[in-house]
């Protein structure tokens, strides 16, 4: 049976839906798509799904669009839902909506503020927006398992989503073990995930920026600064 992911060559929205295929040691393709290639499949349901945007997933037949979805579709497919109530699937899948829009999507329009809102003081708006990531994480901290995973036994899709969470902060603001005394649970997680053996060509392979901006690490530097 053929699985494919599609994204961009960038960290983005992808990074927790690989780590996820990589972890079952699923043999999938990994479909980095160029940018310059991207316009030519756009309208095309079959690679862009229904909303003409990546990551799309096909799994044999099925063709899922949207990355939550796709965590969903995911979760299910591997079995991290087994045994599980609906309220526990209901607080796993919780773990990554706040992840994926708290954090993920928040680094990526930090990272294009001044293109997407040209004038907007980011001196005035980084704090505020930092300062929802960070209250997210510490209210996610208070919920991570002290050892082991939110998915019990073994990682599942929040667990992902909860390592990702902590590489998206630790690399706005250039210093990841700083995260440790606020973030000392979710740092854990974040680390036995990157110790999970079938993930270790997944992170040599882990795309070096987070966006597809050129001028990326130009764009953190000038964030930094104002956080410091």
């Amino acid at each position: 049976m053929k699985i494919t992911l599609r994204y961009f060559p960038v960290v983005g929205r992808a990074q927790p839906l690989r780590h996820a295929l990589s972890d079952a040691q699923l043999d999938f393709h990994d479909l980095q798509v160029a940018l310059s290639d991207w316009p030519g499949h756009k309208e095309d349901p079959g690679f862009a799904g229904p909303f003409s945007g990546l990551p799309t997933l096909t799994w044999g037949e099925d063709t899922v669009g949207e990355t939550l979805s796709i965590a969903s579709f995911l979760a299910r497919r591997l079995g991290h839902y087994r045994d599980l109530s609906e309220i526990e699937i209901a607080h796993l899948e919780a773990v990554c909506s706040s992840c994926y829009t708290e954090v993920m999507l928040r680094l990526g329009e930090l990272i294009f503020a001044d293109l997407i809102y040209p004038g907007a003081n980011l001196a005035v708006a980084l704090p505020m927006l930092l300062g929802r990531m960070q209250d997210k994480m510490r209210r996610l901290e208070a919920l991570t398992p002290e050892a082991g995973w939110f998915g019990r036994s073994a990682p599942t899709l929040a667990d992902f989503f909860a390592a990702e969470s902590v590489e998206c902060l630790g690399y706005l603001l250039g210093d990841p073990e700083s995260l440790g005394p606020t973030l000392p649970r979710l740092v854990s997680l974040s680390r036995r995930i990157r110790e999970r053996p079938a993930l270790a060509a997944a992170f040599q392979a882990r795309p070096a920026q987070f966006t597809a901006r050129g001028d990326e690490a130009d764009a953190l530097n000038r964030l930094r600064a104002l956080i410091r």
